[in-house]
C-alpha cells in the first residue's frame, strides 16, 4: 500500500509538473488588462476619416488630456485615416455649436465613454467626418516614494475608448491599463543634500521619482495600435 501511494504521488507530480507551464503561460498572457473589440463587418461601414473629440478626464487635469492627445495623433496617424486633432475638434465645435455641446459631448463621455447616436450625427456632420472617436482617462496616478520610505515610485494610467460612426453604432472599443515602476528607493542612500523649510529639514537623496506619464502611456497605445481596424480597400463597397 505504502509503495502503491508512493507511486500514485509521483506520478501526481508528474502531471502537475506537465500543466506547469501551460498554467505560468496563461498568467503571462493575462497580465495586460487591454480588452478590445471590433464590429465584425467594419470594413462595411466605409470609414475614411477620423476626429479625436477632445479627451475627458474626471478631473478636467488639462495635463493629462492633452498628454494622451499628442501622443494618440503620434501612434494612429499611420493608420491610413484622415485624423481631426482634439485640439481642432474642440476649436470647431465652439465656433460652430458652441460650448453647450461641448458640454453635452464630454457629459456623455464621461458617463458611458461614446457619444449616444443623436450627438455622433451631429458632430460628424460638422466636422465632416465619418465617425468621430471618444477617449476617456480613468486613471492618471502617480506614486513617489518618500526620503524615509523604501520601494519603487510607480505611475499608472488607464484609458477606455469608443470609436462611433454618424449613425451611433460603436464600430471598435478598447479598456486598458499600464503601469511602470521607477528603481527602488534605499532610505539609507546617503542624502546628497538638505532641503530645509520652515516645519522640518527634508533630505535630498537624488534617487529618480515615478516614470513620466508620457513613457507609461506610451506602451499602452503602442500596444493598441495594430488592433486598431483597417480602413476598407479602394473600391470597396461602403454601407
Amino acid at each position: 500500500m505504502i509503495r502503491r501511494a508512493g507511486f500514485a504521488a509521483l506520478i501526481a507530480i508528474v502531471v502537475l509538473a506537465s500543466l506547469a507551464p501551460s498554467a505560468l503561460a496563461a498568467k503571462q498572457k493575462g497580465s495586460k488588462t487591454d480588452l478590445i473589440t471590433t464590429v465584425p463587418d467594419f470594413a462595411s461601414f466605409g470609414v475614411k476619416s477620423i476626429a479625436l473629440l477632445p479627451i475627458v478626464t474626471f478631473d478636467r487635469s488639462l495635463p493629462a488630456e492633452r498628454t494622451v492627445a499628442d501622443l494618440w495623433g503620434q501612434n494612429f496617424k499611420g493608420t491610413g485615416y484622415r485624423w481631426i486633432s482634439a485640439a481642432t475638434v474642440r476649436d470647431m465645435l465652439l465656433s460652430s455649436l458652441g460650448d453647450s455641446t461641448v458640454k453635452v459631448v464630454r457629459e456623455q463621455m464621461l458617463k458611458n465613454v461614446r457619444v449616444d447616436s443623436l450627438q455622433a450625427s451631429l458632430l460628424c456632420a460638422k466636422l465632416r467626418t465619418s465617425a468621430v472617436l471618444c477617449v476617456r482617462v480613468d486613471q492618471w496616478e502617480q506614486r513617489p516614494i518618500l526620503w524615509n520610505q523604501s520601494g519603487r515610485p510607480m505611475t499608472s494610467v488607464q484609458l477606455k475608448a469608443a470609436l462611433v460612426d454618424s449613425s451611433g453604432t460603436l464600430l471598435w472599443s478598447a479598456s486598458g491599463s499600464e503601469t511602470g515602476e521607477g528603481p527602488y528607493h534605499d532610505p539609507s542612500t546617503n542624502p546628497i543634500s538638505v532641503s530645509s523649510t520652515s516645519l522640518e529639514n527634508t533630505p535630498i537623496t537624488g534617487q529618480a521619482g515615478p516614470p513620466a506619464f508620457a513613457d507609461v502611456l506610451n506602451p499602452l497605445l503602442v500596444r493598441w495600435t495594430p488592433q486598431f481596424p483597417q480602413p476598407a480597400a479602394a473600391g470597396e463597397p461602403a454601407k
